[in-house]
């Protein structure tokens, strides 16, 4: 498989951080988040195939399953244990590499994962799949530009499809095939996530972010997670929605920064050491 475009954001010395961004994103979108984190973050960013500067995605394995392949780039950009931040797509890949090799893990971030095989059984998920009918029936036809409109409708809080630039549009229409490729892992649990016991035994924090406009099979998600995992909290951010690491992330940053020192992975905040 090529190699992944990477970047690195924040403070050399920081807290050593691999961060796995959403479908549609770039490692660019962790900007805001990394700049305004305290403790610092020594923050490794990637591109997912397909995506950004990266190259296009070749199926390398031969199983179509791209959270699978985008695991294993995440996996070879770890060189010590670090702390994992993972935006929806980018989120299920973080837990999937996090329960194959927890030696890697100081603690885990996930910001509304996708992994929709989690909620099977919440109230949520037969919605989703009504809600994500008329974008699999695109999908299926062939009709990328109808399939773009649809996924982004089910995020929520995305531009409107008009508002976006050409250029934006060819790119989103290009990366629906790779969304298709995802479903072995998010929908079937290709990665055996959910086998008995498997998350309960994690024992390293998982942090849980949300946003309180999001739709609801997201929260459902997380509740479903928190429920299974041995050390697993969940925060919901007031007036956002899926994109939450981007449109709130000050917000997002002062949670995470007070999370990492009730955890002991890093020292209290500066700014909230004196309370």
């Amino acid at each position: 498989m090529s190699a992944p475009y990477t970047v690195r954001l924040g403070t050399p010395g920081g807290l050593p951080t691999v961060m796995a961004h959403c479908f549609l994103g770039h490692s660019g979108g962790w900007e805001g988040l990394v700049g305004a984190m305290d403790p610092p973050l020594d923050a490794l960013a990637f591109d997912m195939p397909g995506h950004g500067r990266s190259p296009a995605w070749d199926n390398p394995t031969g199983q179509s399953d791209y959270q699978a392949d985008v695991t294993a780039q995440l996996a070879g950009l770890i060189d010590r244990p670090s702390l994992l931040i993972g935006h929806s797509f980018g989120a299920t890949c973080a837990l999937r590499h996090a329960l194959e090799r927890p030696g890697d893990v100081l603690g885990l971030v996930l910001f509304e994962p996708v992994f929709f095989a989690a909620a099977r059984e919440e109230p949520e998920f037969a919605d989703h799949l009504r809600d994500e009918h008329g974008f699999a029936a695109a999908l299926r036809a062939g009709r990328p530009e109808a399939a773009a409109r649809a996924f982004m409708q089910i995020n929520g809080d995305a531009a409107p499809w008009e508002a976006l630039p050409e250029k934006t549009r060819a790119r989103f229409m290009a990366q629906m095939p790779l969304i298709a490729a995802s479903r072995p892992g998010v929908f079937d649990d290709s990665g055996g996530q959910l086998a008995p016991g498997r998350m309960a035994g994690f024992d390293r924090p998982v942090l849980l972010i949300t946003g309180a406009r999001s739709p609801g099979i997201f929260r459902a998600v997380s509740r479903a997670l928190v429920g299974r995992l041995g050390r697993a909290e969940r925060v919901r951010i007031p007036g956002a929605g899926h994109m939450v690491p981007i449109s709130h992330a000050a917000d997002c940053a002062r949670v995470i920064g007070e999370w990492l020192a009730r955890e002991g992975i890093a020292p209290r905040p500066a700014a909230r050491a004196a309370s």
